[in-house]
């Protein structure tokens, strides 16, 4: 199975060092991976820099026990789109340390995913969609606008009576008033209902979440729950189709992100984590209930994901390690 050379080029050199690390050491690895891996070495000296940077890497975390592999394999489990392929890659015994034959088909499943395109893209057939950290703005044919936010996606449907689009990802919508074509956004967690007005809807997995910046809308959650009024400067969130809270915001901090800026104040790490993850490609995963539970607060810009988090690492005193761009592991120093 020797990469595709377009799509080994769009990689980072660190991320091919990883791709090659998780390859050799797999059942996968034959004569002409190995070949295509030694051309690869020897092609430029970044890949030999980059190839003994991640044979370091993996020599370092040895010593990390296995409730710690399983608190990252639980993380990634919850938080990653790409399909495992633990069952098919049997790291070897003999040649790989003990941690990383816990770790790597985890990190491998993240790293083959990219490499191959296995992962599903999320709406590849809409009619619009950003890729990370993009941002698009979209005026529909009646002059409603919607700005997606990263790694969205929007389907549209339009009707005599009707307009319907379907979300996935985030998109601050404002739309034009017409009593005889309600406009109604369908999203995995439920759908949201206007006539005219400008509001946020935010469907990440099984977290629905939609704010009002104008008027009101009228929200469905797929369990049957609804909320019949959602005024402006409230916003409702619910997980798997139940309402968690419905509460007064602050529509300046919650449009943040259409300045492309993250605002954070007094959130847990964990959450400001899962945001700088929708803006960067690969996963950051936190090592401890205590340090999730960390409190941050700082104005971020989301083209600039990588110094958001040297920033928070430097400010609360953290230690990283990375498995090229997909893996970053944070956790207090020993």
């Amino acid at each position: 199975m020797t990469p595709d050379d377009d799509a080994l080029r769009q990689l980072t050199p660190a991320e091919q060092a990883d791709y090659w690390l998780t390859l050799l050491d797999s059942p996968l690895a034959g004569d002409d991976e190995r070949q295509a891996f030694q051309i690869w070495l020897e092609s430029e000296p970044a890949h030999r820099r980059a190839w003994q940077k991640a044979q370091a890497f993996w020599q370092h975390l040895d010593g990390i026990n296995d409730d710690q592999v399983a608190e990252i394999e639980r993380s990634l489990a919850q938080r990653t789109s790409t399909v495992p392929i633990s069952n098919v890659v049997d790291i070897k015994a003999d040649t790989t340390p003990k941690f990383a034959q816990k770790l790597m088909p985890v990190a491998a499943s993240l790293l083959l995913a990219a490499m191959l395109n296995f992962a599903v893209v999320n709406g590849y057939f809409a009619d619009y969609r950003t890729t990370t950290a993009e941002q698009r703005l979209v005026r529909l044919e009646d002059g409603s606008t919607v700005l997606l936010n990263t790694n969205s996606s929007l389907s549209v449907d339009y009707a005599a009576d009707a307009r319907t689009v379907s979300l996935s990802g985030e998109a601050y919508f404002s739309v034009t008033g017409n009593p005889d074509r309600p406009f109604t956004v369908h999203t995995a967690g439920g759908e949201v209902r206007a006539l005219g007005t400008a509001f946020d809807v935010k469907q990440i997995g099984d977290d629905l979440t939609i704010t009002v910046y104008e008027h009101a809308v009228r929200v469905a959650l797929k369990q049957g729950e609804t909320v019949e009024r959602l005024q402006e400067g409230q916003r409702v969130s619910s997980h798997g189709g139940h309402v968690d809270a419905l509460e007064s915001v602050n529509l300046r901090q919650t449009a943040a992100w259409q300045r492309r800026q993250l605002v954070f104040a007094g959130q847990p790490l964990a959450q400001v984590v899962e945001e700088l993850n929708r803006y960067r490609k690969g996963r950051i995963v936190i090592f401890g209930q205590d340090l999730a539970e960390h409190r941050v607060t700082g104005v971020f810009d989301t083209h600039e994901p990588e110094q958001a988090l040297a920033t928070i690492e430097n400010i609360l005193g953290l230690q990283e390690w990375r498995f090229g761009d997909a893996l970053v592991i944070l956790r207090r120093p020993k």
